[in-house]
């Protein structure tokens, strides 16, 4: 009888030894899994604050979309380090020395105000830091180093692009320009005037304005009462809003021309009202195909709003920056991004087609457009002839 009793208890013991070794199989199966997900740490510096903050939340938008959905995906959880840089150069070397001296960041987006960038840019090349930008279209930045990189065309391209629009198809042949007196703002009024003077055309009248300004009546009066076809106008949102209002209030009676994204911007659009019509402005040609589509459609279900500027440029750089980690076996090293955006050709990405040349800069098709009604309207697509 004590034998029987024996055998269910031992028979019971053997089962929960059975099942204690499944459990830590179980265990260190599930252990084995979360070991194959590597995380990835990428820095971000953009103006999260001020009067350049309408172009700095839209890229931190677009890149925490891209990082999500990559890490909802797969095995690779990516993590995004955002740092203000208020569009001030000092603050700019601040967060980026934060986040690649402290926390050793290899790979780093940003800036977008192109003084930001070129400030970072003899740190990131010193520290053999990837910098890439989504907004920064000063010149100077084809030469700032072997670790610059950005998704967005040069000035010197967009210049010659508009200079040749206006001259050729809408018959300018006198000008001023108006422009915000910082490295963006220089970059576009030279890379304009040097195409535009070449062919044939006379910049009669240069007015610059600094950052933050409230009042551009002076310059507009002296604009109003100069002998010119057209204004160009190298403004960020805020002051385009001020440029357009002002300009109706003074009645300026010159046709606006824009050479930056500002104009499509929402918060121009709202603010300026009807004072926005008629404006003709250049930017990157938008993306077309199923990927853009999907994109759009994401960021507007996630923000409740359009991709705003520069939002599609920020996903594709995760985007860009993970194919380069995949490539490196799921790890982020600065040399061998680097290497592998080099090799980026004809890549079709939400904010369109992304090859890099030598410098490190992309080269994309441009688009006319104006506003109409309160709304953008695609006049066309032009490139360099």
């Amino acid at each position: 009888m004590r034998r029987c009793a024996v055998l269910p208890a031992l028979f019971l013991i053997v089962i929960m030894v059975i099942a204690g070794c499944s459990n830590q199989q179980e265990q260190k199966k599930s252990e084995r899994s979360k070991a194959t997900v590597k995380e990835l740490l990428i820095g971000a510096v953009l103006p999260l604050t001020g009067d350049a903050a309408p172009w700095g939340i839209p890229p931190k938008k677009g890149a925490q979309l891209a990082a999500d959905e990559i890490s909802q995906k797969g095995n690779l959880k990516i993590k995004i380090d955002f740092q203000d840089t208020t569009c001030q150069p000092a603050r700019g070397i601040s967060a980026f020395r934060q986040l690649a001296d402290v926390y050793k960041i290899p790979v780093v987006m940003g800036a977008v105000c192109s003084s930001v960038t070129l400030a970072i840019a003899p740190v990131a090349e010193k520290e053999r830091v990837v910098l890439i930008s989504p907004a920064s279209t000063s010149p100077k930045i084809s030469s700032a180093g072997d670790y610059i990189f950005r998704v967005v065309p040069s000035d010197a391209l967009r210049g010659r692009i508009f200079a040749r629009y206006l001259f050729k198809k809408k018959g300018l042949r006198k000008v001023a320009i108006l422009y915000i007196n910082n490295e963006g703002g220089v970059g576009n009024r030279d890379s304009f005037k040097n195409e535009f003077t070449s062919l044939g055309g006379k910049v009669v009248l240069e007015e610059a304005y600094p950052p933050q300004s409230r009042d551009l009546r002076a310059q507009l009066t002296k604009i109003k009462n100069s002998n010119v076809d057209g204004v160009i106008a190298v403004s960020y949102p805020d002051d385009t809003i001020l440029i357009m209002k002002q300009a109706a209030e003074l009645k300026v009676g010159k046709p606006f021309f824009y050479q930056t994204e500002a104009v499509e911007d929402p918060s121009v659009l709202k603010q300026a009202g009807a004072a926005a019509n008629g404006a003709i402005y250049i930017l990157p040609a938008p993306a077309e195909g199923e990927a853009a589509r999907a994109f759009a459609q994401a960021y507007e279900k996630r923000y409740g709003t359009k991709p705003e500027l520069f939002a599609a440029e920020a996903y594709d750089i995760i985007h860009l920056v993970v194919k380069a980690a995949e490539a490196n076996g799921g790890r982020l090293e600065a040399e061998k991004v680097r290497d592998y955006l080099y090799t980026v050709k004809s890549y079709h990405g939400v904010s369109g087609i992304i090859s890099f040349d030598s410098n490190g800069d992309v080269i994309k098709p441009m688009a006319i457009k104006i506003i109409e009604n309160g709304k953008p309207r695609l006049l066309e697509i032009v490139g360099l002839e």
